[in-house]
Formats: C-alpha cells, sequence, structure tokens
C-alpha cells in the first residue's frame, strides 16, 4: 500500500514539473498534443474503399507518438510575408499573377512548394509535422473521420461543398476544429508533412510512388469535395517541388528538443 502510495507521489511530482516546463516555455500560437498512442489510418467500416477511404490509407492500426506541439491555424499570408520580406525567399507566384487578386495578410496561406514550407517552418524555429502527428492533431484518440466527429457536414468547413471556392482566413468556420482545439484540418488548404509516401505496416499495395519521391499533404481544400479529401486519414502525395493555390503551411514543434 505504501509503495503503491509512493509511485503515485512520483508520478505526480513528475507530471506538475512536465507541466511547468510546459507552460514555461509554451510557443505562443501553438496546441499541445500530448504523447500516448491512436489510430491511425481506415478501414472498410469508414466507407467504400477506392471512394471513401483510399487503399493506401488501410489498414487502421494503432501506433504511439511523444507530445510536441502543432500550430493552431494554418500560416497567413501576412506571417509569410514577413519571412520573405527577412530573408528574400521567392514569393508564391499567386501573389503576382494577374489572374489572382493580391491576398490580404489575414487571408491563409497558399501555393507554396513543400521547400517553401519547410524554409518558412525553419525559420520560425520550428519543423513540419509528420503526418502521424498531423491525423492525431485532427482526429484525436478516438479515430474520426472528420475532426468533429464521424458525420459530415458542409457548414462546418471549407471545401467544395461550402460554395465559396476560394481561401478564407484561419477560424472562418468555427465548427472546423479538432478534439485538441486545432482549426481548418478539414478545409481550406491542404498541409505540407515531412512525410514521404509509404506504405502503411500491414498494406501490401504495390504502388512505384512509394518511396522517396512524392512528399505527403494532408487535409481537405477548398478547390475539392469534402469526400476523400477532408477525411482525417486523407493522403495526398505530391513532388516537393510544386506549388498549387490550395497547398499551405502548419508548423510543428518538438516539446523537449
Amino acid at each position: 500500500m505504501k509503495i503503491g502510495m509512493f509511485f503515485l507521489v512520483l508520478l505526480l511530482v513528475c507530471w506538475g514539473n512536465f507541466l511547468k516546463h510546459v507552460k514555461a516555455d509554451f510557443p505562443a500560437g501553438m496546441v499541445l498534443i500530448p504523447s500516448g498512442s491512436f489510430t491511425l489510418g481506415a478501414s472498410s467500416e469508414d466507407g467504400i474503399e477506392g471512394i471513401d477511404v483510399g487503399v493506401d490509407q488501410i489498414p487502421r492500426h494503432r501506433i504511439s507518438l511523444k507530445s510536441f506541439y502543432i500550430d493552431q491555424n494554418e500560416v497567413t499570408v501576412g506571417e509569410y510575408r514577413q519571412f520573405v520580406q527577412q530573408t528574400r525567399h521567392q514569393e508564391p507566384c499567386i501573389w503576382t499573377d494577374p489572374g489572382f487578386s493580391k491576398p490580404p495578410d489575414q487571408e491563409t496561406l497558399s501555393d507554396v512548394s513543400y521547400f517553401d514550407a519547410e524554409a518558412y517552418c525553419e525559420w520560425k524555429g520550428k519543423r513540419l509535422p509528420t503526418e502521424e502527428e498531423w491525423e492525431k492533431a485532427a482526429r484525436g484518440a478516438d479515430g474520426r473521420r472528420w475532426p468533429w466527429g464521424n458525420d459530415f457536414y458542409k457548414e462546418r468547413t471549407n471545401t467544395l461543398e461550402s460554395g465559396l471556392k476560394k481561401v478564407v482566413p484561419p477560424e472562418t468556420f468555427q465548427g472546423d476544429v479538432s478534439p485538441y482545439g486545432v482549426h481548418d484540418m478539414a478545409g481550406n488548404v491542404m498541409e505540407w508533412t515531412s512525410s514521404w509516401y509509404e506504405p502503411y505496416p500491414g498494406n501490401t499495395l504495390k504502388r512505384t510512388a512509394f518511396g522517396k519521391k512524392f512528399k505527403i499533404l494532408r487535409g481537405g481544400t477548398w478547390s475539392e469535395s469534402a469526400t476523400p479529401f477532408a477525411r482525417t486519414t486523407h493522403r495526398f502525395p505530391v513532388l516537393p517541388s510544386i506549388a498549387q493555390p490550395d497547398f499551405g503551411i502548419r508548423c510543428a514543434k518538438d516539446v523537449f528538443p
């Protein structure tokens, strides 16, 4: 009994020290995703394979991650403009393309490549999330299909179904929020991750695209339908040099360097 009480006190002390460290060094504008296991991937229970559920998302399996921080919102035009001004990094093409209106600072950033995203996060003292980290931040530990639950509501997020057909500022859609309080993970812009496109453990799918060729984008977009793009499990492989008007950035950061 005394031994059990000793370990309980020790656990509480360790947890208290952890929280003190986190609170003392909590990055502004970021959310803490706690360590632990969660469900990654999808199965036939989540919908029709090849339509609702991509065959590269199978099987559902539990994995464990260390705690990490992730940006509460997608990077904005104004935030990226500061990066461009200070580093002389190339501007997104749509900033000067006459076919697009000049984006205001408060609008969510788009039209960036993986290399742009990686450079921006490094400049901020952060990094890109892995696709596993992104998925946990989007769906929580209970394996939900959308950040808010298992049923889709078009009024909650900026996908093709919203009818806007354009990028909007972060948190325009208040319903698009994950269990951890992370916004716009189902819609608005897709977000680059640091992960290469590889099959999941237990997946026998053979694709020439697998390997260190394509980086993974996660999340839905204003230009595509909710199914399958806005689902928390959807994987979108793209060459890291490609930039499109619906590719954006959300950074992550280690809790302990």
